[in-house]
């Protein structure tokens, strides 16, 4: 139940991540909640934030609407996991997971390792950062691991249920060249063109419904450097690949 729809009288209400039961908190400024009663340890009750919680509620109210959408949930809980947004499009089971800033990559890796195991497909969405918007972005590991699962898209928060799909693209960075004398040698290094391990330049793809533009895809474990993606069940967009000229990333 969402707490902007659900009234004092509908008590008593538990909590979808470790079953507690929760207080409704209605008021004229803060957004309509259920809270833990403390102390708690529950995961759920650490690090949202009231931004968190509008994007899944926005996400949820506009997937309402659609026809295609079946049993849809506002944190649903499964075994192992409370999907922030569960529902069954075009037949499809979809976990939507909007991410915290403290979810780790082994957590990440480990939570839709768990979907895979469930038969359900999961999209991973990011809030959007304005950073982004500039020629240079320093991704989390989380937004690199993304986008290695995804074969190279992160998913950012647009409006609604839309989705604006990124690539990374590579930033490379000048190192000047520098020349010195060292025990009567005349010496040089740099001149050359390297690959930022930090920076990326975003390269935004079209927006993307989750209702309209997705589809369930199966991938087999992939590993590369110090990246390693387990077997999973992601729920991806059709758009071919924008940044090479129109070749399916799948």
């Amino acid at each position: 139940m969402v707490a902007r729809d659900a009234q004092r009288v509908d008590a008593p209400f538990s909590c979808a991540g470790c079953a507690a039961e929760m207080t409704l908190r209605k008021g004229p400024i803060r957004v309509h909640h259920f809270a833990h009663k403390a102390p708690t340890a529950c995961r759920l009750s650490v690090g949202e934030t009231e931004d968190h919680f509008l994007v899944k509620l926005a996400i949820h109210d506009a997937l309402r609407e659609e026809a295609n959408v079946a049993n849809l949930e506002l944190e649903r809980r499964l075994p192992g996991a409370v999907a922030d947004v569960f529902a069954v499009i075009s037949g499809v089971p979809v976990a939507i997971e909007v991410q915290r800033s403290v979810l780790g990559i082994a957590d990440v890796a480990a939570r839709t390792a768990n979907y895979h195991r469930l038969g359900i497909a999961v999209v991973w969405v990011a809030l959007p950062d304005g950073e982004l918007g500039f020629s240079r972005y320093s991704p989390s590991a989380w937004e690199r691991w993304c986008h290695a699962a995804c074969f190279g898209r992160v998913y950012y928060w647009a409006q609604g249920q839309w989705l604006r799909p990124v690539h990374y693209a590579p930033v490379s960075l000048h190192v000047p060249q520098q020349t010195w004398r060292k025990a009567g040698r005349d010496l040089s290094a740099g001149g050359y063109d390297r690959r930022s391990r930090l920076w990326v330049r975003p390269h935004a793809g079209e927006p993307v419904s989750l209702s309209a533009h997705f589809q369930r895809w199966v991938r087999p474990a992939w590993s590369g450097g110090k990246m390693v993606v387990p077997d999973c069940t992601l729920f991806i967009d059709r758009q071919p690949a924008w940044w090479t000229q129109g070749t399916d990333p799948c």
